[in-house]
């Protein structure tokens, strides 16, 4: 038999209301002592992929995080195109530093920086276009307090 505890509510915690009915139905358990699911099996463990599926279970039905998944993809989109031209335009800025040569330097490199910069944005955006489809395995309630 199950006994509520700590762990037990923090498990079972939602930041909803809906949390309620799982603490009371361990509640109604634990008072008359039974056992509601009496000679069952559970059924087979869900794949990793399925139960960290964030997009399929709440971006794609919640209207702030698809807007915000499609505008994240459009700024990873207009990066992309930002370093693809400042990558293009370095060439062109060592071609023609011969007819201004302290502006064609520091053009090359502001526009070298521009690339690191642009290309290490795009990485740390993607990652964070990642959250929106996969979630953590341990979930932030469920890590050791520091």
């Amino acid at each position: 038999m199950v006994q509520i505890d700590e762990n037990c509510c923090k498990a079972f915690y939602l930041p909803t209301k809906a949390d309620l009915f799982v603490f009371q139905l361990r509640t109604w358990v634990n008072q008359y002592s039974i056992d509601p699911f009496a000679g069952k099996t559970l059924p087979p463990t869900l794949p990793k992929g399925d139960l960290l599926d964030r997009y399929h279970s709440h971006t794609e039905k919640c209207a702030s995080c698809r807007m915000a998944l499609t505008n994240l993809k459009r700024v990873r989109m207009g990066l992309v195109v930002a370093i693809a031209f400042c990558w293009a335009l370095m060439p062109v800025l060592i071609f023609t530093q011969d007819t201004i040569p302290a502006l064609g330097n520091i053009a090359v490199i502001i526009s070298f920086v521009g690339v690191v910069i642009g290309g290490g944005i795009w990485f740390s955006l993607g990652n964070l276009e990642q959250k929106f489809y996969r979630g953590k395995e341990i979930t932030p309630r469920n890590l050791p307090e520091k």
